[in-house]
């Protein structure tokens, strides 16, 4: 049974750290691509600029998290914030970034109009269509902002503390495989000098039950004579 049951958790454990390494690989392909990761029909986008600050209840503050759902581009609604790719151009390279703003208008041809919440902005240039949407904001998470400036100023640092984490992880977990294995060897090799022992002690007893029927037979032998 603790044999089973070390097994299921080694297999846990694995599988965990094997879905934890995809996700990750997974993760940063699609922040170079610039664009959202989903598992299960969610994902999330850290809000980096103050464009969505305002009065309404699912306005935005820098930091807040804001966790994006999976929506059919045709069941957007007015008003709903939403993740879309847009193109700026940053030192004369056009460069595609995600921006989650508010649907202000839905225009005729189907596709959407959006602004940010901040009294600042002006409705953004370029209209979302189905071809650059990437989700709606289905909630937001406001009180890990600490964690989120550690994260956004210390990236490479804590890049390098998960590597060393998962690293780790995978020695120990290989190293607890080593050990598993050497301990069932041994564990073979015992009962195997078990069985030899039992062999011979099985060897030995037969040996005296012989020597004592013979010594019977002799005894017999003289008692006819």
């Amino acid at each position: 049974m603790k044999k089973i049951l070390s097994g299921i958790i080694i297999s846990l454990t694995i599988l965990i750290f094997g879905l934890a390494i995809s996700i990750m690989f997974l993760g940063a392909s699609a922040y170079k691509s610039n664009t959202l990761f989903y598992i299960f029909d969610y994902s999330f986008s850290i809000v980096p600029t103050e464009s969505m600050i305002g009065d309404e209840p699912d306005s935005l503050h820098p930091g807040d998290v804001a966790i994006i759902k999976r929506v059919a581009f045709e069941d957007v609604k007015l008003g709903d914030v939403i993740v879309f790719q847009d193109q700026i151009t940053v030192n004369g390279t056009p460069t595609r970034i995600l921006i989650i703003h508010r649907v202000v208008e839905i225009v005729g041809d189907g596709s959407l109009r959006t602004k940010g919440d901040n009294p600042m902005n002006s409705v953004d240039p370029h209209p979302v269509t189905i071809t650059n949407y990437q989700g709606s904001m289905h909630s937001k998470i406001t009180f890990l902002k600490p964690v989120v400036d550690l994260m956004i100023n210390s990236r490479s640092l804590i890049f390098l503390g998960l590597t060393a984490v998962l690293v780790i992880l995978l020695i120990w977990e290989l190293a607890h495989i080593y050990r598993n294995i050497s301990d069932a060897k041994n564990e073979e090799i015992r009962q195997k000098h078990e069985e030899e022992l039992n062999a011979l002690r099985a060897l030995d007893h037969e040996k005296i039950y012989q020597e004592i029927l013979k010594e019977e037979k002799d005894k017999n032998g003289d008692l006819k004579e």
